[in-house]
């Protein structure tokens, strides 16, 4: 039963923050997401089979189909693929937060499905939030990364970019990753609980 009440958060979060960096990067000039097919209202465009088993397995850490953006677009190509990949993690968060807020104002009575499918709408918004600040490509923090490092340190994220990606997907599967985010997650849950 908990599977169903995990869908919609499971299917929504990545496409929400996915459909956010669309938007915002063509807000900025770049037409790569409008040419790509990704600037529409329809949430298949966003799903990523893969990244949305993930996020039933593990309760909100996969992701969906990366939106293609160019940053050769942008006034200034710094901030532009700063923001780009901030806001989406800013939307998913908010997104999470609110729905605790939400959540709380819906807790005077017996718990009903509605409740649950918020929960783990607000959890699969938190932990996408979270997951994309990991580091690691095609997550949003290694596009930031990427702002800030040498060239030569450039060279070797690069080279060592899949043993990263096995190595998370294996955190992932001992729940390593859960642990460290978990304390996060509870952290919203007491202060954005306004009951």
């Amino acid at each position: 039963m908990e599977i169903l009440y995990l869908l919609p958060g499971a299917f929504f979060a990545p496409v929400i923050h996915e459909w956010v960096k669309a938007v915002t990067s063509h807000l900025q000039g770049d037409p790569t997401p409008r040419n790509k097919g990704f600037l529409t209202a329809n949430p298949l465009t966003f799903v990523e089979p893969i990244g949305f088993i993930m996020m039933l397995i593990f309760g909100g850490f996969g992701w969906g189909q990366p939106v293609p953006t160019a940053s050769l677009y942008y006034k200034n190509r710094r901030r532009g693929v700063l923001v780009t990949y901030v806001t989406p993690i800013a939307a998913n968060l908010m997104l999470g937060v609110v729905s605790v807020m939400v959540l709380s104002l819906l807790d005077n009575g017996p718990i009903n499905p509605f409740m649950w499918v918020l929960f783990y709408f607000a959890q699969c918004n938190i932990f996408l939030a979270l997951f994309n600040l990991i580091p690691v490509h095609p997550l949003g923090m290694s596009k930031i990364i990427h702002l800030f490092v040498r060239p030569e340190a450039l060279v070797k994220l690069n080279h060592y970019e899949k043993p990263m990606q096995v190595i998370l997907i294996l955190a992932l599967v001992f729940r390593l990753v859960q642990m460290i985010f978990n304390p996060v997650w509870e952290f919203v849950l007491r202060t954005a609980w306004l009951t």
